[in-house]
């Protein structure tokens, strides 16, 4: 019994490649502030401007820093026998228990999920390996306890 609620507890999850343009315009906009911060620092020392560019563009890099430590700018689905959890960057998660899922559609570029009235997400699959799909696949679409209509999932 005790080794049953373990494995419930424990949850399979993939995670897709940084998602790039979110990355770019912190990476991008933060040297840039530091740049123009230190040609005003040099042509014109002692400005209050030229400090606030300085600042501003160490805490754009710094927030970079942050949330790639704690894996922000990655899409992640989780999932286990009860719960099925997407999470967008920047997003927080979205949980749909396993039982109110009604449909799954499954496709290259996209997974809809259709839980009832007014219930229901379409989540982007772009950033995801092929192989991690094809995972989710067989793992969740294919799991003998699923009851929902799996003629979408193809």
């Amino acid at each position: 019994m005790v080794i049953l609620e373990v494995q419930t507890i424990i949850m399979n999850t993939i995670t897709s490649k940084l998602h790039k343009k979110q990355r770019n315009y912190l990476l991008i906009f933060g040297c840039l502030y530091l740049i123009l911060g230190s040609i005003e620092y040099v042509f014109d020392s002692g400005s209050v401007l030229n400090w606030s560019y300085l600042v501003f563009g160490i805490v754009m890099l710094i927030v970079l820093g942050y949330q790639l430590y704690n894996k922000r700018l990655f899409s992640v689905i989780k999932w286990n026998s009860k719960k099925l959890i997407l999470k967008a960057p920047e997003q927080k998660p979205i949980v749909f228990d396993k039982k109110a899922i009604k449909s799954i559609k499954l496709t290259d570029k996209s997974l809809t999920i259709n839980a009832g009235l007014g219930s229901g997400e379409m989540f982007d699959l772009d950033y995801f390996k092929e192989k991690d799909l094809k995972f989710f696949k067989e793992d969740f679409l294919h799991d003998e306890s699923t009851a929902y209509n799996l003629a979408e999932a193809s």
